[in-house]
């Protein structure tokens, strides 16, 4: 004889859907979990408590003001004799005149990245990227319009790599001298972007897409794996517990210790409900 305890009738369907609704949220707040703990770019950039800080009479120098002066001399090294090349090769003149305003604004450039460097004790590089050599490269091997296309390219790529940087820099640095030095160096980059486009070879399709995404979650630096551990935690906690709400009561109503009720309609009670000695 099977025992009533343990018997449980099947969920009502109502109840079957919203669990499986309910399984479905947690396997896709799992993906996102995941999805976004791979995609989290691998900045490096230290996270705050780890960054090495250097102080000056201008305020703390972090790793990131750092690597923003050495990007910028590296970008002078090569835009600025690049910038000279073709304002004296170039074939379009206006592309001759872009030239010669990167070459000479890019000179000024170089020579404020590298006070501000001297005064905060920040070694530079004597030389561009070994990327930036085969760019630097590229651009020599061609000639015509082909020179000018590849020229104003390459450059107005170049800028809008660094401009994320710069600008991100600018927002959080703790230093004085650097936070002046960011802010005029991203108006000189934006100006040159100007001058690129206002060649009218840029090909748009060609660039990068937007980068804005990236640098919030660049800022965010080390926390954007424990707010993601946080929330997949919760959703599973809730999950969990919707999930024991939600399930089906014991079958039947409550059954007490069988016990002396009287005699049936047929005379005598039941053999579970007679006295023992009766039995």
């Amino acid at each position: 004889m099977t025992n009533p305890r343990k018997a449980s009738p099947p969920l009502l369907p109502g109840l079957r859907f919203v669990r499986w609704i309910v399984l479905g949220a947690v396997l896709l707040s799992v993906a996102v979990a995941v999805v976004l703990a791979w995609r989290a770019p691998s900045s490096p950039r230290p996270a705050p408590w780890n960054d090495q800080w250097t102080q000056t009479e201008w305020g703390p120098v972090s790793a990131a003001d750092r690597d923003l002066l050495i990007k910028i001399r590296q970008a002078c090294l090569w835009e600025g004799p690049t910038g000279q090349q073709a304002h004296q090769q170039a074939r379009d003149p206006r592309v001759r005149e872009i030239g010669m305003h990167i070459a000479t604004e890019h000179a000024e450039l170089d020579e404020q990245v590298r006070r501000v460097a001297a005064a905060l004790g920040v070694e530079l590089p004597s030389q561009p990227t070994d990327q930036q050599q085969v760019w630097m490269g590229e651009i020599s091997s061609a000639s015509g319009t082909a020179y000018d296309r590849l020229f104003v390219n390459r450059l107005r790529a170049a800028h809008g790599e660094v401009l994320p940087l710069v600008n991100g820099v600018r927002a959080g640095t703790r230093n004085a001298m650097i936070r002046e030095f960011a802010a005029g160096a991203a108006v000189v980059i934006g100006r040159h972007m100007d001058y690129l486009e206002s060649s009218g070879l840029v090909d748009y399709s060609m660039l990068p897409t937007s980068t804005a995404s990236v640098a919030r979650l660049f800022a965010l630096g080390g926390y954007i794996v424990p707010v993601v551990a946080v929330l997949f935690a919760a959703a599973v906690i809730v999950t969990a517990l919707l999930l024991r709400a939600l399930r089906s009561p014991r079958a039947g109503p409550r059954r007490f210790p069988a016990r002396w009720q009287g005699p049936t309609r047929a005379g005598r009670a039941p053999p579970e409900q007679r006295p023992r000695h009766l039995r």
